[in-house]
């Protein structure tokens, strides 16, 4: 069920990193956790909300985790030309100003990935090269790989997304909406982006780059220490 935004607790003192990634070790993939913080209530004067983060996978020590739900919406890129994950807006946005909302010990924590250029199953379009980023979103590849089914994909946009214009499609039971929200790997053509539907279903042909509507879901490895 989709929880009330405005019960998250908004971040304190004695939510430090360290007790935070201890939390993280002991997860369970699968399970959520908390790392982070950003505006989700869309009501600034009380501060920003902890980040809910859905376990993807672990391996060693370091674990990889998804946002729970789409934080934002931002278009992959701003003008209509060709484009790849390694020369778009949203990757110098997720790894600039969205990096930067963590306090430098959460940085810190965040492991420098290898992203790879994955290429769309279906289309010829370029993927580009591979990349290091700390933040990143998943491939088609990745999306299938970590989520079994259309309605584990579905997302619920927080309140500041849906305030930003996030495109949404109401699929919940619960009367609740869920986010449209952008893959890193190419479209059908080189000036689109895969995305994921409201419905859970990846579309592989994408929308266009420079479409406003899409939700944004930040992925990335955590360092679990030794």
């Amino acid at each position: 069920a989709h929880r009330d935004l405005h019960s998250f607790p908004t971040r304190r003192s004695s939510d430090l990193p360290q007790y935070q990634i201890a939390l993280i070790a002991e997860a369970e993939i699968g399970s959520y956790v908390f790392f982070g913080s950003y505006e989700q209530d869309n009501d600034p004067s009380n501060g920003k909300e902890n980040i809910e983060w859905l376990v993807l996978t672990k391996e060693g020590n370091r674990a990889l985790v998804i946002s729970k739900y789409a934080l934002d919406c931002k278009q992959y890129h701003p003008s209509m030309s060709d484009i790849t994950w390694e020369t778009c807006s949203l990757r110098e946005w997720l790894n600039g100003p969205f990096l930067n909302t963590f306090r430098v010990e959460e940085r810190n924590s965040i492991i420098d990935t290898t992203v790879t250029a994955d290429k769309n199953p279906s289309y010829n379009t370029s993927p580009g090269n591979d990349t290091t980023d700390k933040v990143f979103l998943l491939s088609i590849t990745e999306v299938n790989k970590y989520f079994s089914s259309d309605e584990a994909r579905k997302c619920a946009p927080t309140d500041y997304a849906k305030a930003q214009g996030v495109w949404t499609n109401s699929i919940y039971s619960t009367g609740d909406r869920a986010a449209c929200w952008w893959l890193r790997a190419p479209g059908s053509l080189s000036d689109h982006a895969a995305v994921v539907h409201g419905s859970g279903s990846v579309n592989i042909s994408g929308r266009a780059v420079f479409n406003v509507l899409g939700g944004v879901r930040p992925a990335l490895w955590i360092d679990l220490g030794s």
